[in-house]
């Protein structure tokens, strides 16, 4: 659903002017059922309060539809399907594993049944091209012989733990602090289901449940342009305190994220041990790093990079806060909600993440095998990212697509100063449905002015996503990483 108006702005200065005519018109239609009665003009975070749909509507005579509180889900998304049925009603998600599933294996597809419906190439993406974003756009023009997209039926499998929906509904004064730099008022939920602004969607994403403790495989490769790669295994163990249950705000020590890594291939660098916390509120500090010195045999203070720091085991292509799709503090850039659409994106990649998928077959020369991939046409929001005037960084503009259901980001594309498409990623998401949770299971980083590309996961011979995987906050620092080291 494309808006060609500026979300943002549109809510501003809307919101007051349009309150007087609101209560009138909800007070008229209130025996209908549609909207309580009762708006608070000064309260926009209220689920009684003003819904950007009708507030459009009103000033602009724009046709749409009204939204009632049943036509969202908890998380804020569209419950019902588009016009034409290519994408459908939510109806839960996957909310139970398949038969015969135990947990500690690679996830069984369940569409394993579903056939592709159609090929978008470089002979027929003009058709498409309202539904592709400018990453994929360039891909099929640069490798027009080899990369496509598989279209299959769109799957809307995203799902939470009940806990975490009910922690979304009670609360409710999420509120951002320090101009973006952190956010307070929630836990595990999701903090502004319906967003007002860009920073309130990129929170979303950053604070978007992935499960609360994982041990894990985080493998890569830099694949150069004739297919040959080093394959790097690594082994984490990550914790996301928010989203830990019994979690309560006074025990968050300003901690979003802390980990272990323990590299153990390629030899060069195996026992590599690194232990980063990073800042729920990154206005002083966005993170610490330490590193276990396999030469000193002692824990050192790592040095801190900047966003745009290239990291060294991607030769280039990959930047330390494109992980993860995006990871740094937002305050470097000015956030802008352009409104949501519907797009072709990565989604239920069950052939990638098995493990009958060797990697050699999923990594191929220029970009991943293209067979293993499927793309289904789901609605995302729309985030641009305009770098700040004071500060420094090779991007000068990017550009988010997140998905409705889950508030994760799928695709990130990345402009230079010249305006011109930099960079592209993509993340390849399942549901884990034991938990249940929708998370990455491979990430693909390409530099379009090169024919070589970073993969990350390639999981699929290593143990699968623990994420019954809990440790006490002292497990986190500098002596226990040590203690690791020397084992």
């Amino acid at each position: 659903m494309k808006t060609g108006v500026n979300l943002t702005a549109a809510r501003s200065s809307l919101f007051f002017s349009t309150c007087h005519l609101i209560r009138h018109f909800l007070v008229n239609r209130e025996k209908q059922k549609l909207f309580p009665a009762t708006v608070k003009c000064r309260n926009r975070r209220s689920h009684r309060g003003l819904p950007l749909s009708l507030a459009l509507a009103l000033a602009f005579n724009l046709p749409t539809a009204i939204y009632a509180d049943n036509d969202l889900t908890t998380v804020g998304a569209e419950r019902a399907g588009n016009a034409d049925g290519s994408i459908p009603p939510w109806e839960g998600g996957i909310n139970q594993p398949p038969d015969g599933y135990q947990t500690g294996q690679h996830h069984p597809d369940p569409f394993n049944g579903d056939a592709s419906l159609f090929t978008i190439d470089h002979t027929n993406a003009a058709e498409y091209g309202d539904k592709l974003s400018a990453g994929h756009k360039a891909l099929l023009t640069k490798y027009p012989n080899t990369y496509k997209l598989l279209a299959y039926p769109s799957r809307r499998s995203a799902s939470h733990p009940q806990w975490v929906l009910d922690q979304t509904r009670q609360f409710t004064q999420a509120r951002i602090t320090d101009n973006g730099a952190g956010v307070e008022g929630v836990l595990a939920g999701v903090p502004f289901p319906q967003p007002d602004n860009g920073q309130q969607a990129i929170w979303n994403s950053l604070l978007s449940y992935k499960g609360g403790g994982i041990r894990r495989y985080v493998n890569s490769a830099t694949v150069n342009g004739d297919g040959d790669y080093v394959l790097n295994v690594a082994r984490q163990e990550i914790e996301y305190p928010h989203q830990l249950e019994n979690m309560t705000e006074d025990k968050l020590d300003n901690i979003l994220t802390r980990g272990i890594t323990v590299v153990e291939a390629p030899p060069k660098i195996a026992g590599t041990l690194a232990l980063f916390h990073v800042q729920l509120n990154s206005k002083d500090s966005e993170r610490k790093t330490w590193a276990y010195a396999r030469g000193k045999r002692r824990v050192i203070r790592a040095p801190i990079l900047t966003s745009d720091s290239p990291m060294s085991v991607s030769e280039g292509v990959h930047l330390f806060d494109q992980a993860g799709m995006f990871n740094g503090p937002i305050t470097r850039f000015d956030w802008q909600l352009l409104g949501k659409k519907e797009l072709y994106i990565p989604y239920n990649a069950y052939r990638l993440h098995s493990d009958a998928t060797a990697i050699e077959t999923i990594i191929q020369p220029r970009h991943i095998n293209p067979e293993l991939s499927r793309y289904e046409l789901h609605r995302v929001w729309v985030v641009e990212a305009k770098r700040k005037a004071d500060i420094k960084h090779i991007h000068q503009r990017r550009v988010y697509y997140l998905d409705e259901d889950s508030w994760r980001i799928v695709l990130a594309e990345h402009y230079d100063d010249a305006g011109k498409l930099d960079r592209f990623s993509e993340s390849h998401h399942i549901n884990y449905y034991e938990v249940p949770v929708l998370l990455s299971t491979l990430d693909v980083y390409y530099k379009l002015d090169q024919d070589k590309y970073f993969v990350s996961g390639l999981d699929n011979q290593h143990p699968v996503n623990d994420f019954s995987f809990r440790e006490k906050p002292g497990y986190y620092t500098p002596n226990n990483l040590k203690r690791k080291a020397v084992r």
